[in-house]
């Protein structure tokens, strides 16, 4: 998965919880006859821990990539109730 930009990070130890915004996460179109099922970026959330021997990145192109580099189960954040004003 494409990590395309960063919401939230929170470090817990060596627990790490990401919200970002994922790309190809969100179904927006069903397959039909004439034309395939289309994906747009959502918002999700993950945690994983700490690889010690790995540092971390500090910039969010840079921790993009590292994430989208990592095998991550993204979970899409429920939007529904987001205020929108």
């Amino acid at each position: 998965m494409t990590v395309l930009a960063i919401e939230n990070t929170t470090i817990d130890g060596s627990n790490v919880t990401v919200t970002a915004v994922v790309e190809d996460m969100r179904l927006l179109y069903k397959a039909t006859r004439d034309d395939p099922e289309e994906w747009a970026p959502a918002l999700c959330t993950t945690s994983f821990e700490l690889d010690s021997e790995q540092p971390m990145p500090t910039d969010e192109d840079s921790f993009c990539n590292y994430l989208s580099d990592l095998s991550l189960n993204w979970e899409l954040v429920d939007t529904s109730d987001y205020n929108l004003d």
